[in-house]
Order: C-alpha cells, then sequence, then structure tokens
C-alpha cells in the first residue's frame, strides 16, 4: 500500500501511496529538533513561544540496521544521540497497513529541553484538526492574528492531521499528547526536562510510539481514526484455539462503539457508549449476537426513567446521529 524510504539519518526522505503515486514528504519526515526550554513560570507546566527562538544544533549521523524482512513485517533499527541523551528506534511497516509506525525508547538525560519531532507534509491547508474526546477540534496552521500566536501548542489525543479536498496525511500517537502545526508541518512534542518541581523529573528511560499515515480523498473517506485506535490498542496475539465471534458491530466507518459495560445499576444489562468521529451526520444499524430483549436509548447516568425505547428488528436497531452526538444505549438481557 506504501513505499517508504529512510536515509542514513533515519528521516524518512519518501513516503508514497503506491494506489496514486502520491508523494506526501515536504521534506525530510521524522526529523527531530532539540530547543533550549526555559518557561518564565511554571517549569513542569508550561511551554513559552519564544523556545523556537533558540534551537539547539543536533548531531545528524545514526546507526541503522535491518531489523526484519519478513513477509509480515519489515523494520529497521535506528540509533542516534539527541544532545545528552541517546534514542533507539523501531521503524516499522505491517503488511497490510497503511501506516509506518516509530517504536522509540530515549534515554532522556536532560535539563531545560525540549525534544520534537517533525513531519512536513506535501498538504496545502489554513488549518489542522486535532482528535479530542469523541471528536476533534480545528486550530489554525498559521500565526497571521494575535490570538492565532497564542496556539502555537494545542492538545491532541491520537492524532493531529492536514487535509484538502484530495488527499491528507496524520501523525498518529499512542501517549504523547502535545503537538503545533504551522504551514505545512506537524510537530509532535515528545519529552520536556523541568526543574521544577522535581529537578530533572523526567530524566530515565521514556518509551512511546507514534506513527504515520495518508490518505486520498477527503477525510471522511480516510482511515484515521481507525488507525488511531489500532495504534492505541494494538491486537493482540495468543496461542490456543477459539472460534470466531463479534458480539456487536456498527456498519458506518465514522461510527466508534467506545464502551461496552456492564449498567451500574447491578443489573444484568450491557451499556454501550457510541460516537460519530468525524462531524458527519448519519444513520447506521448497531447489531448485536447476544440474548437482548430489548434496547432503548438512555442518558450518560443511565437513568431508566430516561430510557427512549428503539425498534428491534433481527437483533439490530438503527441509529440517527448528530456530527460529534454521543450516544448511550442499553440492552436488556
Amino acid at each position: 500500500y506504501i513505499m517508504a524510504v529512510i536515509n542514513g539519518e533515519g528521516e524518512v526522505t519518501s513516503f508514497i501511496l503506491k494506489s496514486s503515486g502520491r508523494e506526501f514528504a515536504a521534506e525530510p519526515m521524522n526529523h527531530f529538533l532539540l530547543y533550549k526550554d526555559v518557561p518564565r513560570y511554571f517549569d513542569a507546566w508550561d511551554i513559552d513561544s519564544i523556545y523556537e527562538n533558540e534551537p539547539v544544533e543536533l548531531e545528524k549521523a545514526a546507526k541503522i540496521t535491518l531489523v526484519n524482512a519478513g513477509p509480515y513485517k519489515a523494520a529497521i533499527r535506528l540509533e542516534k544521540q539527541i544532545g545528552n541523551s541517546s534514542l533507539i528506534q523501531i521503524v516499522s511497516l505491517s503488511a497490510g497497513s497503511r501506516r509506518l509506525e516509530f517504536d522509540t525508547t530515549v534515554e532522556w538525560r536532560e535539563l531545560h529541553r525540549l525534544l520534537k519531532v517533525g513531519f512536513p507534509v506535501r498538504v496545502h491547508t489554513e488549518e489542522a484538526i486535532h482528535e479530542t474526546q469523541f471528536g476533534y477540534v480545528k486550530r489554525p496552521a498559521h500565526r497571521s492574528r494575535v490570538y492565532d500566536k497564542d496556539r502555537f501548542e494545542v492538545c491532541n489525543h491520537r492524532y493531529t492531521a492536514m487535509r484538502d479536498g484530495s488527499h491528507g496525511a496524520a501523525v498518529l500517537n499512542n501517549c504523547k499528547y502535545g503537538v503545533s502545526a504551522l504551514g505545512n508541518e506537524i510537530r509532535l512534542t515528545l519529552l520536556r526536562a523541568e526543574a521544577s518541581p522535581e529537578m530533572r523529573g523526567d530524566n530515565r528511560s521514556q518509551r512511546f510510539v507514534y506513527a504515520f499515515t495518508a490518505w486520498n480523498g477527503t477525510f471522511m473517506d480516510s482511515s484515521v481514526v481507525r488507525e488511531g485506535y489500532e495504534l492505541n490498542a494494538p491486537l493482540i496475539i495468543r496461542a490456543g484455539g477459539g472460534n470466531t465471534e463479534s458480539f456487536f458491530g456498527v456498519d458506518a466507518e465514522n461510527i466508534i462503539l467506545d464502551t461496552v459495560k456492564p449498567a451500574g445499576d447491578q443489573s444484568c444489562d450491557i451499556i454501550l457508549r457510541l460516537y460519530e468521529s468525524k462531524h458527519a451526520d448519519c444513520e447506521c444499524a448497531l447489531r448485536w449476537n447476544l440474548p437482548v430483549k430489548r434496547a432503548s436509548i438512555t442518558n450518560m447516568a443511565e437513568d431508566r426513567n430516561a430510557d427512549i425505547p428503539l425498534a428491534i428488528v433481527e437483533c439490530r436497531t438503527v441509529l440517527s446521529f448528530r456530527p460529534f452526538e454521543v450516544k448511550t444505549i442499553r440492552l436488556w438481557m
């Protein structure tokens, strides 16, 4: 599905979707940037915008070795020095996957430093979208207005994406929730090194995973939300035997079944929480493979008195979602 080229410095110089031949790397991606980071007030919490004026030069040399070239995964090992710290990264591509993963371990030994990784992409847009709980928020990818300059660092959950009407690209992550987007570049914040309230509090071995993916078509057509979930909750394989069975399913890609839990009132009922993830009004069918007596929409407190009955036809019901709407469903067992 994709072809990625990595240079001797461990940077991704090319990322092509084979279906279209489109190139997504505007400049070398997976480019590490280190800055002097001394906030005026709250050392461990604040990032001041002046950090961009104080870059720290990094060594470009890297040691790269082939780790895996099998039919299911291709992977290389990247070793390089980041300031006083050492970094080891496994860059991998799995069969059938549309994302390039960077499994990273850093022996962090810095003080008043900020580490980012940059992904300049061939996408022209004035804003980036950043996933938040049950949806996303838009933030400008420029600083032409005064209040835009104060949004140089924003929060995200599983992805930050840039897109236009025909294609897009996204940086995914599993535990790093600060990011900046300027022009055509996404820069994920990886590590900081504060002196207060604990001196060198983060100086230890740090491990995290981020990934890069791209798509042709609209954001609605993309698999970014699914890719973000798969990165954060990877499939776990265990030896043994078992049948193939799915207890629940939805037939719309933008509807996410986020939660399956027992009802809080200690009954035998099951609570499902679903949401619309791409700001698109739609209908979808929710199906189940369990002995359900009836189904209803309830509030988030699971109040039975607030239940709205749902029509059931052959172990399924149809739900209507507004953009970013969250629904809580009670299944009466």
